[in-house]
């Protein structure tokens, strides 16, 4: 690809670097590659680029930038999308989204929310060349932004893995429970008040055997924090309950 001022070389190749490959190609944004075991040195890449994206673990983009930029042209501009990691070595992008092996189409990626942070440059000029809705918040709400990112994503998709599971022991297809499913998130895009059944209706016999039933479930105790955690919401006038 041409070496041109939208110029990026992309790091590490794994699932999320293959949804940005994907996206340049279907946006013709120039860009190449560079990865451990790549043929070209990181260095020489360097050369050909004006912003580098660094797609690795959040645990390794931090000694990756200090080892790396040092080495290379101070005028490169160097962006991560980690969702905790502030530092002023690095631009943070973080695309509100889940990526898997699966590749999204270009109206997918356009209407992915990009969260930059406040008082740096914003997701526009970064990357002019895409579209996405961008907010920004302050480097200090970072880490807590992700952990209700990764809670409400990763915890729920344990639940509901678990919850298939067991319908699949039962001879249930999983599928059973897609259009109840389908209704939380309804009712969680709609409604203020989005909770159903016996936790919104305060149904104490119920709560019990259902604790009663999870005895030796390691679920038991997560059940009991999300009664205390919709119980101080309730106090706090956060959750409604109709």
């Amino acid at each position: 690809m041409k070496n041109d001022k939208s110029s990026y070389l992309i790091v590490g190749n794994g699932n999320l670097s293959k949804h940005i490959q994907h996206l340049f190609t279907l946006k013709s944004i120039s860009f190449k590659l560079w990865f451990r075991g790549s043929n070209e040195s990181f260095e020489s890449l360097c050369n050909e680029a004006v912003k580098i994206l660094v797609l690795i673990k959040d645990d390794e983009i931090l000694n990756f930038i200090e080892t790396y930029k040092p080495l290379v042209d101070q005028k490169l501009i160097w962006i991560h999308c980690s969702g905790v990691l502030s530092t002023p070595m690095a631009e943070s992008v973080h695309p509100l989204m889940t990526f898997k092996e699966e590749l999204y189409d270009s109206e997918i990626y356009d209407s992915i929310p990009i969260i930059t942070e406040n008082n740096r440059p914003t997701f526009k000029e970064l990357f002019p060349e895409l579209i996405n809705p961008n907010f920004q918040i302050d480097s200090s709400d970072k880490i807590l932004y992700h952990a209700f990112s990764v809670m409400s994503g990763n915890f729920t998709s344990i639940l509901w893995k678990s919850f298939f599971n067991f319908l699949t022991a039962k001879n249930i297809p999983q599928s059973t429970a897609y259009t109840y499913l389908d209704g939380i998130i309804n009712n969680l895009k709609k409604s203020n008040a989005p909770l159903t059944g016996p936790i919104q209706r305060n149904d104490v016999n119920t709560i019990y055997k259902h604790l009663v039933a999870l005895e030796n479930s390691p679920f038991r105790n997560v059940y009991i924090s999300f009664l205390e955690v919709y119980d101080h919401m309730k106090s706090e006038k956060r959750l409604e309950n109709n």
